[in-house]
């Protein structure tokens, strides 16, 4: 029995097919996605998973679940084939991270922040984006660090791609680079939490080690990067539960706003 059989035999309305159709062909994208990812010749043994980031933890967030849908996924939970909370979550977590990888305009932040065109500074851009969106999840209980860990998913995967391109000849290089990548990655979101439960100078620090590896910088640059966290983390924070997994585009603004 396929699912529109299982549709029509409990009876539910089409108003309510729609969503689980659109999740469907999200999860057909995005596991094309996965499939070219799952060719990179890196370990994944050498990728650590993320076990901290982050502590951030927001109380305000409304968490409006609508009756139809509980109805739904009642129903449908008896079916063991059918998962509609993971193919909703996963497909959010690759649109949340598709949201920074395709939106964020880099070169305007190279350009901004005096930042060089190069693979580090496109990674530590999309590292602090992702911490963000991180930061909002964990205020999601389970399903939040599914999502978390559905963006990272989705950040190393690019990574891969990226790396592989650039170090085409030397496989072992490539999965060296991956590594260490990972190690800061962890290193940095740590440092990112701390200064956004701290103050503005903590938070400074972090930035200043990590986009710009303790090397010389314009002051005016770390506080406009500090502006630009906080307006964005506030703006997430405003975010319900139903928007964030909706599997609408973040808006992210140019950095000198």
């Amino acid at each position: 029995m396929n699912l529109s059989s299982i549709y029509r035999c409990l009876k539910i309305s089409n108003k309510h097919i729609l969503p689980l159709y659109q999740i469907n062909r999200q999860i057909w994208h995005f596991r094309n996605i996965l499939s070219i990812a799952d060719k990179i010749s890196v370990n994944d043994k050498d990728i650590k998973k993320c076990t901290y980031a982050t502590t951030h933890e927001i109380s305000s967030i409304e968490k409006p679940i609508g009756k139809e849908y509980s109805l739904i996924k009642k129903i449908l939970s008896k079916f063991p084939f059918i998962s509609i909370d993971k193919g909703r979550l996963n497909a959010a977590g690759f649109l949340l991270y598709e949201s920074i990888a395709d939106k964020i305009k880099y070169v305007d932040f190279f350009e901004e922040f005096n930042l060089p065109d190069t693979f580090y500074s496109w990674f530590v851009i999309t590292e602090l984006h992702v911490w963000m969106l991180m930061v909002r999840c964990m205020a999601e209980g389970d399903d939040g660090r599914y999502v978390r860990n559905r963006i990272v998913q989705a950040l190393w995967s690019d990574v891969g791609l990226r790396v592989k391109k650039l170090g085409a000849s030397n496989p072992a290089g490539t999965r060296a680079q991956v590594q260490e990548l990972n190690e800061q990655f962890q290193a940095a979101l740590i440092a990112y939490d701390e200064g956004l439960q701290s103050d503005d100078v903590v938070l400074a620090g972090a930035i200043w080690r990590r986009m710009y590896q303790q090397g010389e910088v314009d002051p005016e640059n770390l506080d406009l990067l500090i502006k630009y966290i906080r307006k964005h983390i506030k703006v997430l924070d405003n975010i319900t539960s139903d928007e964030l997994f909706s599997q609408k585009t973040i808006t992210w603004e140019s950095p000198d706003k």
